[in-house]
């Protein structure tokens, strides 16, 4: 399996558990499932990505990221 089918694999596996368990839209719960997408996908292309890298990729920071839904409190 190449990057590009692993990667829609995994893409697809994260859309069954939010569709199953109801996390439609924009929410704290599909939010931190597509975060664990998109450090998967950064550490497949360098596994030394952090959180940090994913937050710039988004063009924030892991602190701004933490105020989403209450993260952090």
């Amino acid at each position: 399996m190449n990057h590009e089918e692993l990667m829609n694999q995994i893409e697809d596996a994260a859309t069954e558990v939010k569709w199953e368990l109801r996390f439609e839209g924009e929410g704290p719960e599909a939010d931190a499932i597509d975060l664990v997408v998109s450090l998967l996908h950064a550490r497949l292309t360098d596994p030394r990505a952090g959180m940090a890298d994913v937050a710039a990729r988004q063009g924030t920071n892991i602190d701004e990221m933490r105020t989403w839904w209450h993260w952090g409190w």
